[in-house]
């Protein structure tokens, strides 16, 4: 139960993000073609991952529009495109930093054009997994682990990739979407707060999409 103050803070943090979403000058549209390799997926965590990654992003401006249902989402100007590759690769036991590298991807200098992301479901699905059953029950309001929550930490994680290249930022921040590391609670919890973007992040965000759009406008005839 949170207290009069937690409350409060409660409160206060969600107004601020609220506020920060409102600012939000971008209106990029993305493509996304969505692959997995290993074994089928649960069409269920298939559609849970989609969904959040694209909730994420909506509230900033950035509408994701997935390749296998381009029906999902009208854009009048696709900013760029991205090829998303989960994979089924059970972890040897052997780590070559401390924290477990759930994704990756690559900065592009200007046009987003089919970037690779690469989603690690194992080292994902091993991360929440370590959340103990009392706390799961706390943060979704059930005790086992479903093909929605693999697909909302998914969702995630992608979300935090797309971040990379869209901001055209290489770097992390201490906070919110774009941070180093994920905790299993924070990939699990049915609320966003822990996934959101500065101000100063979301200034970066309108800054990009009027650099795309620049990129991708026709050239002026020679005269």
């Amino acid at each position: 139960m949170l207290v009069p103050n937690q409350l409060w803070r409660t409160a206060a943090m969600v107004l601020c993000v609220l506020s920060i979403a409102g600012e939000a000058a971008a209106q990029i549209c993305i493509e996304a073609d969505l692959k997995f390799a290993g074994r089928g997926p649960s069409p269920i965590t298939v559609q849970s991952m989609k969904n959040e990654a694209a909730k994420i992003w909506q509230q900033y401006g950035v509408q994701i529009r997935w390749m296998s249902s381009l029906g999902d989402a009208l854009c009048p100007s696709v900013r760029g495109s991205f090829d998303v590759l989960v994979e089924y690769q059970p972890s040897s036991g052997r780590r070559t930093s401390a924290l477990p590298v759930l994704g990756r991807t690559h900065l592009v200098p200007a046009r987003i054009d089919c970037v690779g992301i690469y989603v690690d479901y194992d080292e994902t699905l091993s991360l929440i997994e370590s959340v103990g059953q009392y706390q799961f029950i706390l943060l979704t309001g059930h005790p086992d682990i479903g093909p929605v929550d693999i697909g909302r930490a998914l969702g995630r994680v992608l979300a935090h990739e797309i971040g990379h290249v869209v901001l055209g930022a290489s770097r992390h921040q201490p906070f919110g979407l774009m941070r180093r590391s994920f905790t299993p609670a924070d990939l699990v919890a049915l609320q966003r707060w822990a996934y959101t973007l500065s101000k100063k992040e979301v200034e970066r965000l309108g800054l990009r999409e009027r650099e795309l759009r620049e990129y991708d406008a026709p050239a002026s005839p020679a005269r």
